[in-house]
């Protein structure tokens, strides 16, 4: 996945909203459970890393799936010659994930 790509399910995780229906809850899992597994393969292969002192990204889904108390992490975001991107990415203590552009 490239990062434009990434940046766009990104946003529209963010745009659904959970309480409308079971339609909209379903399709926020569907799109978190894709970046999820995409980063793993963006991580893996050295496109991302995730900052020193964060948790990694086997442990946010461990939380995320055992609905466990809030943590969260880093991952930063970069491609060549281009200017670092960073998002948190976490679970809430309701168990759905969160993922937002930083603020610097």
């Amino acid at each position: 996945m490239d990062f434009n790509t990434l940046e766009k399910e990104i946003e529209q995780l963010n745009r659904i909203n959970t309480r409308a229906n079971y339609t909209s809850r379903a399709r926020y899992y569907s799109l978190y459970n894709s970046i999820y597994e995409n980063l793993l393969e963006m991580e893996k292969v050295g496109q991302i890393t995730i900052e020193t002192g964060s948790k990694g990204l086997g442990y946010l889904h461990e939380l995320l799936m055992n609905d466990g108390p809030e943590f969260s992490y880093t991952v930063v975001f970069w491609e060549k010659n281009n200017a670092a991107r960073k998002y948190k990415i976490g679970v809430c203590i309701r168990g759905l994930p969160i993922c937002k552009p930083m603020k610097d």
